[in-house]
């Protein structure tokens, strides 16, 4: 159950510390993709939610439009802190107010989501002046996707998307990450997607605090054979695997010449 209520704000943009975003939109407070790993939940402490992450949702309203002479041509994601295309979008449509306000600005716009719905918003995309769609991919295991990332599209509906998408001529990326110890395909992910992908970035699992436990109670009751390594990497801090994996896939990128940008 989520209760997803109404919160005015007096401003959608948030200037951001991304690179190569001047600003962010956050169109909702919460995401009900129910990501085991997600680092969004320490944003409790900021917003003062008390009931736990993915059982609540604010759908942010501004009464004051975007202005163009601020964005035009600027950068804008979509999003930091959010999927802008969590199921609750189809019923709310914010994103899609949004995209609406960022064509008038003639804004170049950034889209980082789990959801094949972005492709109900193609008509708007295809009026940016530059356009990014980018996929986040943690496995191409349709198990492993739904017990990490219940709520979001399934593996083959991203990858028809990314196809979709590309057919019409919108830039497309493809976030291989996180990527879980001995658990992510992320051979399999670039192979997946390479011929609908324009570029790749490449990141291992980051956890924060709030998300350790989940995390490691996941491995221990789903495998348990990895639970020592996960503890060294998460709680003892340890970094030979993921400095071992980010040379064998840039390695693999250069062998292939993918365009890739790895992160760790």
């Amino acid at each position: 159950m989520v209760t997803v209520t109404s919160v005015a704000v007096k401003t959608l943009l948030t200037p951001s510390k991304i690179p190569g975003a001047d600003y962010a939109i956050n169109p909702y407070v919460g995401c009900t993709h129910g990501c085991l790993y997600c680092y969004a939940k320490y944003m409790r402490r900021v917003t003062h939610h008390t009931a736990p992450w993915g059982s609540f949702l604010d759908v942010k309203t501004c009464s004051v439009p975007l202005k163009p002479s601020r964005l035009f041509h600027k950068h804008v994601l979509l999003s930091s802190v959010t999927d802008p295309y969590n199921p609750f979008e189809k019923r709310y449509q914010c994103t899609r107010r949004i995209l609406q306000q960022l064509v008038s600005c003639q804004a170049y716009v950034s889209i980082l989501t789990k959801s094949a719905l972005v492709l109900r918003d193609i008509d708007l995309l295809s009026q940016l002046p530059g356009c990014e769609v980018g996929f986040s991919f943690s496995s191409t295991d349709e198990t492993l996707r739904r017990q990490l990332e219940p709520n979001t599209s399934t593996v083959e509906e991203k990858i028809k998307a990314l196809q979709t998408l590309h057919q019409h001529r919108i830039s497309t990326a493809v976030m291989a990450a996180p990527l879980l110890p001995h658990l992510s395909d992320w051979q399999n992910i670039l192979t997946k997607t390479s011929p609908f992908t324009d570029v790749f970035r490449i990141d291992r699992l980051n956890l924060r605090a709030v998300s350790v436990p989940t995390m490691l109670g996941y491995i221990q009751k789903e495998h348990p054979s990895l639970l020592v390594l996960y503890k060294q990497i998460f709680i003892q801090g340890d970094s030979t695997y993921y400095d071992n994996l980010s040379k064998k896939i840039r390695t693999y990128c250069e062998q292939i010449h993918l365009r890739a940008e790895i992160f760790f």
